[in-house]
């Protein structure tokens, strides 16, 4: 007899049993995930099984549950990903089946008896796995064919919760016997506070400032993240680095994440170059074993509308190969006029058993971006105060725009090797093109006529291409009578740029500069446009040897050790031009340094069952090679160095249904380059390397971080984050605090609660961002009575915002269990203040005011 199998592993989503429909979403998943394959010339592979951990071991072992009544084959899923371990069934036995709600703690045993219940089913551990049939003492059981997986366990999707305790983050490990503080959004939070990009789910990290400001951010979007007052320069995907060089670019759709999980403080030994902000990891939605259709529409305030299609499952019988295809769009204004952005993605990935040991996953994704936006944000006054200008202003060109397409391939091996060991390689390919056609006001404005700014036009052709590779084996050795773990490896990124920048020269009648009555469909066209720079070929490539050794020195205390040894390169040629088009100069920056060894210590102590103690030092490294230390013709300064001292707490409480975290720290930033008085400033030969400097620069970053994330009761989630910075500059006195945007104070907070019993379908949430002053300072012209405008002498000046606290709401309702309406509400009381606070010139951006988006969710 001819059968539809599925094996239900920890790299599942929600998602119901597709029962009668399985061989047609098995085509549709196929036919989507190839569509985003084809162009890469990848093939389907063959089909075989995997392993997992030990099915005897699971059933005994005892996990707090918070599941929804639900469809059988979906609960199977969740029990299946909560446990780490792989269940298999014939698809036709759960097909139509509810399992009950699931709630308190449960061994695996007393979790799958309780769904099971009624269904005439029985739960077998069947070697590596667990086998659902009929019960054994029914006649006409099916022949079972048993399948397994390797376990993702950093996959948060159908938990419902907002707790994680495992990230692939320094290539897999779990957050409470990680000496660091890590932070993971998981999907149900994704969803719950209706986040859409990677700025807002930042927005809503412990302890990240999200910056808008400088010539990065297009229509708004943010330009840089800040934790513990330095930037976060790190990019991972699945726990690999991707790109350290051009992270402000970085704005993936995040629809084809799970979740995105942070690290705060230095993070070299697996990221390289950069600074002691800490890294992002996003984490790729993976195939199911499970088939599931998830779908979503929305629509909000400023015409904003966005539908999303994700669908997967296995595409052969023996549930060996699987697929998923995701397809989302959205088309939305700002709120201040004239800018608008339409954005459309497609990711297919294929995922294969290819032996009893070995997994191989590929797949593609191509993100599209066409908007017309707004890159200056607001003035000030040339003395610095206010203008008070309405939120709908934009000082921008209605003929403006921004078009981006990002290619995507990657591809991933999981090998499982003798005595517990196991090899991961993966490999990643991006290929960036945009164009770009801006202008915008900018400078400073006299409160009194509304004139002052002048137009900025710029316009700008970029390519990217950014090649990654990494490499590492991990598992356990024995020595002086111990089990201890080892992980060893190697990467390589090599991330290269061509861009083309013009000016646009504008001939605008003066009135239509009036920043009090701008309209930015008044606008004409630019006269003229001409090349102004060119940077043919500039980026930079780093490789790397990493290590990393958990040495259980009792069985309570476990001591880490590690480093990284690397090496880096920068290359930056470039071509002025005149404004007749001719070549004006030319040049090359180039530097690269070898041998940079970066340590990691750390000693995790375990309390008990559920609390560990821990302290750690970890480094990073930032290349400053093309400064030279004197005489003259001088040699390389050595790298900038940041490093991170912390120590702190984690508990999982009530069976890791509820996590918390709390972090003292301290960073130390040492060595960056400043002038050496003694020598004369002199360029050094034709590769931009400049002489004479010292490495005597240094940043003291301190403070706490206090995290709760999970269930605290039954229906109720909670997210609490509160963050204390104290930053200063011990080198520069006339910039005493180093970062001033980063607040003193940071509270972030969103919870949800399911009503009981008859209102049980609906689920209330609401939250608050809180944060104290923040500014930014320098000089300003004062007022001249002589001539009536702000043209007098420099004075120092101080832009400050205000300590705010923005509101959020939510309110869903489970139609049926198919069906689910959410209605989300940013800004509730409408609170107007800037985001981010820039110059006199530019740069202050409002935050967004009042906003409403309705969504429509479907799983099938």
């Amino acid at each position: 007899m001819k059968r539809n199998h599925s094996h239900f592993s920890s790299n599942q989503g929600k998602g119901l049993a597709a029962g009668s429909h399985g061989g047609s979403l098995r085509s549709v998943a196929l036919a989507s995930a190839l569509a985003c394959l084809s162009w890469s010339g990848l093939a389907v592979l063959p089909t075989a099984h995997a392993q997992s951990a030990s099915s005897q071991t699971a059933m005994s072992t005892s996990r707090s549950l918070s599941l929804p009544a639900q469809p059988l084959g979906q609960a199977l899923n969740a029990l299946a990903r909560t446990w780490g371990v792989s269940v298999s069934v014939d698809a036709a036995l759960v097909e139509g089946r509810t399992a009950p709600a699931l709630q308190g703690v449960h061994t695996l045993n007393e979790a799958l008896g309780k769904a099971l219940t009624g269904s005439g089913l029985e739960a077998v551990p069947a070697g590596s796995a667990i086998t659902v049939r009929r019960h054994s003492n029914q006649t006409g059981m099916l022949g079972e064919v048993t399948v397994t997986a390797q376990a993702e366990r950093e996959a948060t999707e159908g938990s419902g919760s907002y707790a994680a305790s495992y990230v692939s983050l320094g290539k897999g490990q779990d957050i409470r016997e990680t000496p660091q503080s890590i932070s993971v959004v998981t999907r149900q939070r994704i969803e719950d506070q209706a986040m859409s990009n990677v700025g807002e789910v930042m927005q809503q990290t412990t302890g990240v400032t999200v910056d808008y400001g400088g010539a990065g951010g297009l229509g708004g979007a943010a330009t840089k993240f800040l934790s513990r007052g330095f930037e976060i320069s790190n990019v991972q995907i699945d726990g690999a680095s991707v790109d350290a060089f051009s992270q402000q670019l970085f704005d993936p759709n995040l629809a084809m994440y799970d979740s995105v999980q942070v690290v705060r403080g230095a993070n070299g030994l697996f990221s390289g170059n950069g600074e002691p902000g800490g890294a992002i990891n996003l984490v790729r939605k993976r195939p199911t074993a499970q088939k599931q259709i998830l779908g979503s529409v929305g629509v909000g305030s400023w015409s904003r509308k966005q539908a999303e299609l994700d669908v997967a499952g296995p595409l052969n019988e023996a549930g060996s190969l699987r697929g998923r295809a995701v397809l989302a769009h959205s088309d939305k204004n700002f709120f201040y006029r004239g800018a608008d952005s339409q954005n459309s993605l497609l990711y297919g990935i294929l995922e294969a058993d290819v032996t009893s040991s070995t997994r191989v996953s590929l797949g593609a994704s191509y993100d599209k971006l066409k908007a017309t936006p707004w890159r200056e944000g607001l003035p000030r006054a040339a003395n610095g105060d206010d203008l008070k200008l309405s939120r709908k202003t934009a000082l921008m060109a209605g003929w403006s725009h921004y078009d981006k397409s990002a290619k995507e391939i990657f591809a991933q091996l999981d090998q499982q090797l003798a005595g517990d060991w196991k090899l991961k390689a993966q490999v990643n390919y991006q290929k960036v093109d945009s164009d770009s056609r801006l202008a915008s006001l900018s400078g400073a404005v006299d409160p009194a006529t509304g004139l002052g700014a002048n137009w900025t036009g710029f316009s700008n052709d970029f390519r990217s291409e950014k090649k990654s590779l990494d490499v590492h084996a991990s598992g356990p050795f024995s020595l002086f009578g111990r089990k201890h773990r080892l992980l060893f490896g190697a990467d390589w990124s090599k991330v290269r740029d061509d861009q083309d920048t013009y000016y646009s020269e504008m001939d605008t009648p003066l009135s239509l500069t009036n920043v009090y009555e701008f309209d930015p469909g008044r606008i004409p066209p630019a006269v003229r446009e001409r090349m102004t720079r060119s940077y043919p070929g500039y980026g930079a490539t780093q490789k790397g040897f990493y290590g990393r050794a958990n040495l259980s020195l009792t069985d309570q205390l476990t001591a880490i050790v590690g480093g990284r040894y690397a090496s880096y390169s920068y290359d930056t040629p470039y071509i002025n031009y005149n404004a007749d088009g001719s070549v004006r100069a030319s040049g090359r920056e180039y530097y690269s340094e070898s041998g940079i060894f970066t340590p990691y210590a750390g000693l995790v102590y375990d309390l008990g069952k559920q609390w560990t103690a821990y302290g750690s030092v970890t480094e990073i490294h930032k290349s400053q090679a093309n400064m030279l230390a004197g005489p003259a013709p001088g040699a390389a300064l050595d790298p900038i160095k940041g490093r991170s001292f912390e120590l702190g707490m984690k508990g999982e409480l009530a069976d890791g249904k509820l996590n918390t975290a709390l972090a003292l720290y301290r960073i130390e930033r040492k060595g960056q380059a400043v002038r050496d008085p003694r020598y004369p400033e002199t360029d050094v030969g034709n590769l931009g390397l400049s002489c004479c400097y010292v490495a005597q620069g240094k940043i003291i970053s301190q403070g706490l971080d206090m995290e709760v994330t999970g269930q605290l009761a039954q229906g109720w989630q909670l997210f609490a984050g509160y963050t204390y910075n104290h930053n200063r500059n011990k080198t520069d006195p006339s910039q005493l605090v180093y970062s001033s945007i980063t607040p003193k104070h940071l509270f972030k907070l969103w919870s949800t609660y399911q009503l009981q019993g008859q209102l049980s379908p609906w689920t209330v949430g609401g939250g608050v961002t809180l944060q104290s002053a923040t500014y930014v300072s320098g000089t300003a012209n004062s007022y001249n009575p002589a001539s009536g405008q702000y043209d007098g002498n420099a004075v120092p000046f101080r832009f400050t915002q205000a300590g705010y606290a923005v509101w959020g709401a939510s309110v869903q309702y489970r139609i049926n269990r198919n069906w689910s309406a959410a209605l989300n509400v940013h800004n509730l009381f409408d609170k107007t203040y800037y985001k981010t606070v820039g110059t006199s010139g530019s740069g202050n951006w409002y935050g967004e005011p009042r906003s409403v988006l309705l969504t429509l969710r479907g799983a099938f």
